[in-house]
Parts: structure tokens; C-alpha cells; sequence
């Protein structure tokens, strides 16, 4: 059977005895300790990546060409004439 009683732990209730809360209390602190370790290294890690995946300034140097208004208003009704022609379809 896959869940065999264990002396460490109670039949009834898969709670740990006494004795194995005594048998692991001197390995408490240290596996806290590892713990945090860890999640320390890890949280770094997570951080720093996406910090430095953030830094969007690839375009930066790039001048953005100034725009007339007649390109813009015909832009502007292009992306409307987009925007209904996605609508109609859904």
C-alpha cells in the first residue's frame, strides 16, 4: 500500500508525533535559513531580469520624422476604417 502507517506520524490523523516534532526542531532554523536563501536568489534573479529586460531605450538615437497634417488625417482614417472592418468581422 502506498500510505504504510509510520511510527513518526499519528494513524488516525497523518499528523507528526512528538517525537518527530522533537527530531526535527534542531534542523528548523537552518532549513528556514535555506529557505530565505533560496528565495533571495531567486527573487534577485527575477528582478534584475525583468529591470534589465525594461530598459526599452533600443530606439532611443532613432529621430522620429515630423508628419504633415494631411498624412495624419489619412492615417487616422485608415486606422478607424481598420478598427470597423475588425469590428464587423467579430
Amino acid at each position: 500500500m502506498v500510505f504504510e502507517p509510520s511510527r513518526y506520524q499519528d494513524q488516525r490523523t497523518w499528523k507528526m508525533t512528538p517525537a518527530m516534532i522533537r527530531a526535527r526542531a534542531p534542523f528548523f532554523k537552518k532549513n528556514l535559513a535555506g529557505l530565505a536563501l533560496l528565495v533571495g536568489v531567486t527573487g534577485g534573479i527575477y528582478v534584475y531580469t525583468y529591470r534589465f529586460l525594461n530598459k526599452d531605450n533600443d530606439f532611443a538615437d532613432v529621430p522620429i520624422p515630423p508628419i504633415d497634417e494631411k498624412e495624419l488625417a489619412q492615417l487616422k482614417k485608415e486606422y478607424e476604417q481598420h478598427k470597423k472592418d475588425r469590428k464587423n468581422q467579430n
